[in-house]
Order: structure tokens, then C-alpha cells, then sequence
């Protein structure tokens, strides 16, 4: 390409030594991240793949002094739904859930930086094959 005043525009400056240990830095600070997060990643995973399970159980544990006096399934459903014990639980499994997906986001992010890096060396390492 020319510029205005026909001198040859040149395009960025080519990576030095610099910019890909900065993104051999950053690959390293992610890695080292993710393992610190692998133990909280795996509590994570398990509670959002049972909340549906955990949620079940709380109901039924709320269900079970009703049906015990001889109510029907249906109005015993309705009670426990209703009981205030419940409620707390429910509220406690939704703070865990919400807590375990924001884990999974935070993991997912160091994730992204690390790949991200990993695509920019490659793309240095391309243009220095073609220099």
C-alpha cells in the first residue's frame, strides 16, 4: 500500500522477542489459574448437573410430614411448597447453583485467555516463517 505522500505503508511491527514471552506469561498465569480452580470447577459441575436431583429431595423432604398425616400427594406438594423451611432451602440451593455457574464462567474466561494466547503464538509464529 502507498500513503498519501507515496511512501510505502508498512504493516505493523513484526512480534519481537518481547510480546511472545508476554503471551507465554499470560498462557502460564492462565494454565496455573484453571489448576487452582479444578477442585472448585468439579464441586461446580456436580451441583449443576443435580440441581434438578437436589431440588427433587429438598420437596420430598418437605413433603414427607404431610403425606405422614394422611394427606394426598397432591395437597402434600402444595404444603411443602408453601412451608417456610423449604422456601430456605430452595434459596440455598439457588445461591449454590448460581455460585457453581459463576465458577464455570471464571474457569471458562481463563480458558478463553489461555487459547487466545495460544492462536496469537501461532500467528507470530507463521509470520516469522514467512519473514
Amino acid at each position: 500500500m502507498i500513503a498519501r505522500d507515496n511512501t510505502p505503508v508498512t504493516p505493523g511491527s513484526v512480534a519481537d522477542w518481547s510480546s511472545v514471552e508476554g503471551l507465554q506469561q499470560r498462557m502460564i498465569e492462565a494454565v496455573e489459574a484453571m489448576q487452582q480452580m479444578a477442585d472448585d470447577m468439579g464441586r461446580a459441575s456436580h451441583v449443576s448437573a443435580y440441581d434438578s436431583d437436589r431440588r427433587k429431595k429438598a420437596l420430598s423432604r418437605a413433603m414427607a410430614a404431610p403425606l405422614a398425616g394422611g394427606e394426598s400427594a397432591a395437597k402434600a406438594e402444595a404444603l411443602a411448597r408453601a412451608d417456610a423451611v423449604y422456601a430456605k432451602e430452595f434459596d440455598q440451593l439457588a445461591k449454590e447453583h448460581l455460585a457453581a455457574e459463576q465458577t464455570v464462567s471464571d474457569w471458562t474466561a481463563k480458558k478463553l485467555v489461555w487459547q487466545t494466547c495460544q492462536s496469537l503464538l501461532a500467528m507470530q509464529r507463521e509470520t516469522v516463517k514467512h519473514l
